[in-house]
């Protein structure tokens, strides 16, 4: 009986094996046609990339610089056992974000049928002419971060504008689209706002840490709940508009 266990131990194990190697074997063939930086085993080019969401996102934008100077708009890379591909053209976008296969959930992106019954209500709400009704909204708040730019200028130091540029975008957008002004740039530590930038970060800091990957380990060791706690706070904050 023992041995019959040992056995079938084995074969499992062998099988596993085999599923695991042809797996990874038909990922790499795939992906090994695509240019990128040099990967190190298992790892990947984790240790060539910074973990912080702002320094990842300027070295993915270095890698878009160097690509545009070769004439390529594709690159490869690995974080850990996992490879990404970093798409920089458009025509590329348009054959990802276009396709049903690929993306299948989100209405904009979702079955033929299904995007035609909603094209009537979508189309109108984004026409030009309607924007044109938002004028005010967006010189309002533009004059609120032409004041933000002065103080900035005063005080005569370096500083990064990108997260001051972001809480206007964000007051344009929610007041136009959804009718509701949140003040982003008045009180930029509003739950909600606090829940769309710890996201930010979470997201991104999974990307580049493969252990978080299986969702069972993100909310074992990882920032489910923290996770968790966030969507909870958007979903409150769309369901209420």
């Amino acid at each position: 009986m023992g041995l019959i266990a040992v056995t079938l131990v084995v074969v499992a194990c062998m099988w596993i094996s085999n599923f695991i190697y042809k797996r990874a074997k038909y990922i790499f063939e795939r992906i090994s046609v695509f240019q990128g930086p040099v990967a190190l085993p298992v790892i990947g080019n984790l240790m060539q990339f910074h973990f912080k969401p702002e320094e990842f996102f300027e070295q993915a934008q270095g890698l878009s610089y160097l690509l545009r100077s070769r004439q390529e708009r594709l690159c490869r890379v690995w974080f850990g056992p996992m490879p990404f591909i970093l798409m920089y053209g458009p025509q590329e976008c348009e054959a990802v974000l276009g396709s049903n296969k690929m993306l299948h959930k989100p209405v904009h992106f979702s079955k033929p049928d299904k995007w035609r019954s909603r094209r009537k209500l979508l189309t109108p709400t984004f026409h030009y002419e309607i924007l044109k009704d938002f004028v005010e909204v967006y010189n309002r708040h533009g004059r609120t971060l032409l004041e933000k730019f002065l103080k900035i200028a005063d005080r005569g130091l370096y500083e990064d504008i990108f997260h001051t540029v972001t809480l206007c975008t964000l007051d344009v957008i929610c007041e136009a689209a959804l009718g509701i002004c949140i003040d982003a740039q008045k009180n930029p530590h509003s739950p909600y706002l606090e829940a769309v930038f710890r996201m930010k970060v979470i997201v991104q800091q999974r990307q580049v840490k493969p252990q978080y990957y299986p969702e069972s380990l993100f909310n074992l060791i990882g920032d489910g709940k923290e996770q968790a706690r966030c969507v909870k706070i958007l979903h409150e904050f769309t369901g209420n508009v």
